[in-house]
């Protein structure tokens, strides 16, 4: 029973980093070379994005990671069964069961000696997913854990954090920033530290905090997460960097500015905004392409942007067609199961998509088959249509964003002066939050 527990593990393992990697196929890594393969290791990571985040975690890992997760999961069918057969860990948590939560004792024991023995366990301080731009509150078991396991025997024991940013954590074939940072070496930490018993755990937790927070897109303050997304649109369009690391970099400098230069930082909002209200008025966006760019350069990227659309219309439809019925199958199941909030949205739609859509494709075969009509012909087209069907997804986005509002930007064309204006603040715009973002990296 062992053996089929751990072949079990290493199959389940396998088969959800292949389905995460093709949910999300564009993952950068920044620091991976330092979690070590082999070694005590504490994982500790942000968590934004429900189970889907402990199996990124191990994809960044590169070795088995046993992860601890709430207790209630383990009860759910099927689900249970798999994240026993990976060797997880159940934790009780008072919101939950308050007559369970003495048996994180238990819980505790099991890591400690799991790191004992060199494995790697992963642990979310923030003890639940969420979809803020920021670090909850840490908790202190992640401390708890790296001390008794150091005290009873994993001398070499080091904490790594470890920064999940998703560019679009519910939408398919969306990219992910993987940032680790720099580790805890648990044994030299202590022995630095001024701090002894309680007082030791709760720098130790602070210091944990400190460095996942390095790592992450985290504002102090959640009311200027607006304000962000516009920045990053301001942003990008010149930049060469991708969305996620200029909304990491922005997000430092809110920071820094809310509290070192707050009148500067609020001057630059309230322009943002009334910048908005006038190209609202207009009918044009932060970034539509008339705001973009001038001359020679705005006729060729529209010309491709719409060549593009044209050129992509006709696969796109034909993949949008052949899967409607998967596709809004799917989406109805999740929504009906998915708890509110973003935070397991893709994951949900993992679950119910991959057999909903087995299922399509395997009535598709049969019917083929039974018509006579499998070979050659048949089999062809349902080799191909899977491609489409995931070209379709990527290209309504693209028309979406890229052919908005054409009828009100053709017209602010023939407006010379109101165009001129437009951009001309726009520009100066991205200017201001070109020159908050050097400020910030020269200060910091």
């Amino acid at each position: 029973m062992g053996k089929f527990a751990e072949l079990l593990g290493i199959a389940v393992r396998r088969t959800g980093r292949l389905i995460v990697r093709v949910y999300y196929p564009d993952i950068k890594f920044q620091g991976r070379e330092l979690l070590p393969k082999g070694g005590p290791v504490l994982v500790c990571g942000n968590h934004p994005n429900s189970l889907v985040d402990p199996i990124l975690l191990g994809i960044t890992a590169g070795r088995p990671v046993r992860f601890m997760a709430k207790a209630p999961l383990f009860k759910t069918p099927l689900l249970g069964s798999i994240m026993s057969a990976l060797g997880m860990i159940p934790t009780y948590r008072g919101s939950d069961d308050a007559k369970q939560v003495r048996r994180n004792l238990e819980s505790l024991d099991s890591s400690i000696q799991f790191l004992i023995d060199g494995d790697a366990v992963g642990i979310f301080p923030e003890g639940k997913s969420h979809d803020a731009a920021q670090l909850e509150m840490v908790r202190s078991g992640v401390a708890r854990i790296s001390v008794q396991a150091v005290e009873q025997g994993a001398a070499n024991l080091i904490v790594v954090p470890v920064g999940l940013n998703y560019a679009h954590k519910e939408r398919f074939r969306s990219a992910v920033a993987v940032h680790v940072g720099e580790p805890i070496k648990v044994k030299d930490w202590l022995e630095n530290s001024e701090e002894e018993g309680r007082k030791a755990i709760r720098a130790l937790t602070n210091e944990v905090a400190k460095r996942l927070k390095s790592v992450i897109v985290h504002l102090k303050e959640p009311e200027w997460e607006p304000l962000l997304e516009d920045f990053v649109l301001l942003m990008e369009f010149d930049s060469q960097d991708c969305s996620m690391v200029i909304r990491k970099q922005i997000a430092d400098a809110m920071n820094y500015f809310a509290s070192k230069d707050r009148p500067r930082a609020e001057a630059v909002a309230e322009a943002i905004q009334s910048h908005k209200i006038e190209i609202a008025d207009c009918n044009l966006t932060l970034d539509s392409l008339v705001l973009q760019s001038q001359g020679w350069g705005m006729f060729v990227r529209a010309v491709l942007r719409i060549g593009g659309g044209l050129l992509g219309l006709l696969p796109a439809l034909v993949g949008a067609v052949f899967h409607l019925v998967p596709f809004f199958l799917v989406r109805f199941i999740a929504s009906l199961v998915t708890p509110p909030g973003r935070t397991a949205i893709s994951l949900y739609r993992l679950l119910v998509g991959m057999p909903v859509y087995l299922a399509w494709y395997v009535a598709c075969l049969s019917l083929l088959w039974w018509t006579n009509s499998l070979w050659p012909f048949g089999a062809a087209a349902l080799v191909v249509l899977p491609c489409l069907g995931v070209f379709a997804l990527n290209f309504w986005p693209f028309v979406a964003k890229g052919l908005p509002n054409l009828s009100a930007q053709f017209l602010i064309l023939f407006k010379r002066t109101k165009q001129k204006s437009l951009r001309e603040n726009q520009r100066s715009l991205r200017k201001k939050i070109v020159d908050l973002k050097t400020e910030f990296i020269k200060q910091s």
